[in-house]
């Protein structure tokens, strides 16, 4: 039977979560072709995915997700109200972060609520004819509840 060091079974698992990180990175380039002209993309999905890792997000799906937004708004989970609801005692960061997406897609859809765009409306439209059009607006709206304007770079 093969036996590995500690050192050999953590270098394995840092090559699988690379492995991860850049699958769901070519999956953003191919759904937001425009994501593959930034330079910093593949960095930042793997900081945001160790972010993720050390909050406690254990969840793919939820990993998933947690770059999908770093791609269009970088470092979001850096921001104090973010942070604050992720690391915050009583459930799992799993179940949080699952939490605080549903609070923020509910936000974007329902931006009437809260004084959020325009006249009710819901922004950007151009992107629905795109395959990841879906994302792209997405992340243009989520740019703006996180204090990002899209002339930021990264869309």
């Amino acid at each position: 039977m093969l036996e590995l060091t500690t050192e050999q079974v953590a270098a394995l698992a840092e090559i699988d979560a690379k492995g991860f990180v850049e699958r769901v990175r070519a999956d953003l380039c191919n759904a937001d072709p425009r994501l593959a002209d930034d330079p910093t993309l593949s960095s930042r999905l793997w900081r945001a995915f160790k972010a993720a890792r050390a909050l406690g997000i254990e969840r793919d799906e939820n990993l998933v997700a947690f770059l999908r937004i770093e791609a269009y708004a970088p470092g979001f989970y850096e921001q104090p109200a973010p942070r604050a609801w992720l690391t915050r005692p009583g459930r799992s960061v799993d179940e949080r972060f699952h939490d605080y997406l549903r609070v923020m897609r509910w936000k974007i859809e329902h931006p009437e609520y809260q004084g959020g765009l325009s006249n009710g409306g819901v922004g950007d439209t151009g992107s629905r004819g795109s395959r990841g059009g879906a994302w792209t607006s997405l992340g243009a709206r989520w740019r703006g509840f996180v204090g990002r304007g899209s002339d930021s770079g990264n869309g």
